[in-house]
């Protein structure tokens, strides 16, 4: 396992704080770096999912899965009570249950379902996989994976069945293959309240699967959600627009040239998805619109205009992230949070000395994750965003987290988080982030629980233990 000190830039959350000495705090936070294991290709850290503890391992804390975009590769990392990981990878055999085969890309994405036992169901989508036609586009597939253990303890991964073309392997396949399956899987309550359903995202739309029940609906939009060619969708399900049935947000960052977000919603007399509304377009075009990029990334956050509903955040590379009140009418201005050159040691920003004002960073592909993550213990989530093209020291492209509330102003993080020792010309640390719930209680008696930051990189993958303005470490050392 590779070790690393991790560099970190941060303001001072307390009054008289000296920020060198929080920075000289923040370098001894611990942290843990999972390698590329074996048949792993590059993104190895790009498809990250936070999974519940196991019920039969009482003393894992968390559980990461994670998977390759490139390559035929699937693994889950259990950690220990001290944040230490044991990783379990997934056999070939494994993954010829799920219809891998090389030269076939890997997995794209990946949505934990509720279900029976405690592990639940896990949806995987296959995009670069090949269905009944062998050439051509590839139709893509999803797979339905239970995290159960075998007779010896460990994970069983063959425990899998395929969603392919849309239908369960064996069955009848739509006569039009929607081409690239699995581009973007999602967690949601569409259609009705029941159980938790598989959102999926193709080429041509967007259809809701149930494990048990097969296709529930599919988009009758689908010519508002074409684009040129591009293999980037994103999603997000909430309750964007009503109660009751979650609505879905997919990103289609080439739309127009600059990038759009459309709403879908159920309609249960017509049992089919629709385009609600206008789409959300950017409020003030940046960087070169030609190149597009609004919508790279989503996340839904929980309401903050008191009206109910969810919110919605928007990545928009290459320099700019937006926040959006529902109901998405423009009612309330949307909140813009902007990569500024930060001060190396105040991690204040650099004001431009001809306007009086931050200086934006347009090279550092800012916006293309977002997530979130209670980082500071508190209760209340903050905005974490890569800027997966930031340069870091004399490394081109490593690429770096930053972490904003929500209230904030917008272009100041409350924490910039990097490698400082890159092993590559490029290592695109943060090209994927998870939310790790960290399960203290489980491995000693006075144990807290926390949320994570998780940050994949091209070679691997960094699980934080401790942020700025938090309290004292979550994990356990004491008691076993």
């Amino acid at each position: 396992m590779r070790r690393t000190m991790l560099a970190f830039s941060a303001l001072a959350l307390a009054v008289g704080c000296n920020p060198l000495d929080f920075r000289s705090t923040l370098d001894r936070a611990p942290v843990q770096y999972i390698g590329a294991p074996d048949n792993f290709g590059s993104n190895v850290g790009r498809t990250l999912l936070s999974l519940a503890p196991p019920a039969d391992k009482p003393k894992v804390a968390a559980r990461l899965l994670f998977a390759s975009t490139d390559m035929q590769a699937l693994a889950v990392a259990d950690f220990d009570g001290d944040g230490n990981p044991q990783v379990q990878t997934a056999e070939s055999d494994d993954l010829s249950t799920l219809g891998l085969s090389p030269g076939q890309g890997g997995i794209s994405s990946a949505a934990w379902l509720s279900g029976p036992g405690a592990a639940g169901t896990v949806v995987l989508g296959m995009p670069d996989v090949y269905g009944t036609q062998g050439q051509g586009t590839p139709n893509g597939r999803v797979g339905f994976l239970n995290l159960v253990a075998d007779a010896s303890g460990k994970v069983d991964f063959e425990s899998a069945h395929i969603w392919q073309d849309g239908a369960i392997t064996g069955g009848a396949f739509f006569t039009q293959p929607q081409g690239h399956f699995g581009l973007a899987v999602a967690r949601g309550q569409v259609t009705q309240t029941a159980s938790d359903e598989a959102v999926v995202v193709s080429d041509n739309g967007v259809s809701v699967l149930n494990v048990t029940a097969g296709l529930l609906a599919s988009t009758t939009c689908t010519g508002n959600l074409q684009t040129p060619p591009d293999l980037h969708r994103s999603l997000a399900v909430a309750n964007f627009l009503s109660s009751g049935n979650q609505q879905i947000a997919v990103g289609l960052p080439v739309k127009g040239g600059v990038g759009q977000v459309f709403i879908l919603q159920y309609d249960p007399v017509a049992a089919e998805l629709v385009c609600v509304g206008s789409p959300i377009g950017v409020p003030a075009p940046v960087g070169n619109p030609s190149v597009g990029g609004f919508g790279t990334a989503l996340v839904a956050v929980p309401d903050m205009n008191g009206d109910g509903l969810a919110e919605l955040v928007v990545g928009a590379p290459p320099n700019q992230a937006y926040l959006f009140y529902s109901p998405f009418d423009g009612s309330t201005p949307a909140k813009v949070f902007s990569k500024v050159v930060l001060d190396p040691v105040s991690g204040k920003p650099q004001l431009d000395p001809k306007t009086g004002q931050p200086q934006p960073d347009t090279s550092s592909e800012f916006g293309q994750r977002v997530a979130l993550v209670d980082v500071d213990g508190d209760g209340v989530k903050e905005l974490v965003i890569t800027a997966l093209q930031a340069n870091v020291g004399n490394t081109q492209k490593a690429g770096q987290v930053l972490v904003y509330r929500l209230n904030g102003d917008g272009t100041t993080p409350i924490a910039v988080v990097d490698d400082s020792n890159p092993t590559g010309s490029t290592e695109f640390f943060g090209i994927g982030l998870a939310d790790l719930e960290f399960n203290s209680s489980r491995a000693c008696a006075k144990g807290k629980d926390a949320h994570l930051l998780v940050a994949g990189a091209d070679a691997g993958i960094f699980t934080f233990f401790r942020f700025p303005g938090s309290a004292a470490d979550p994990r356990c050392f004491a008691q076993k």
